[in-house]
């Protein structure tokens, strides 16, 4: 499958509270529900933002209701982080 479309508000917002949540570690699995609750969405909404990062290599299920970064995660995390989490193309 390729994929080509570039992350939204949402997105980066997710990619954001996880990297929070998980300390900024890769592998440091992090309740999914946790992360919907730092951000206050829609489960589905959510599951929308969760699912374009995994889809990426970005974020893996790690066990049943949890999340954690890969380490290409943590590097798209920081790099974002370094640019203040704005919506720039990486």
């Amino acid at each position: 499958m390729r994929v080509s479309q570039t992350a939204n508000a949402l997105e980066h917002d997710y990619l954001r509270a996880l990297y929070e949540l998980a300390g900024g570690a890769a592998k440091n699995a992090v309740s999914y529900g946790d992360v919907r609750m730092e951000l206050g969405r829609p489960a589905e909404e959510v599951e929308k933002a969760c699912d374009f990062w995994a889809d990426r290599g970005v974020i893996e299920w790690t066990t049943i209701g949890h999340v954690a970064l890969t380490y290409m995660g943590v590097r798209r995390a920081e790099r974002l982080a370094s640019r203040g989490w704005s919506m720039a193309p990486f």
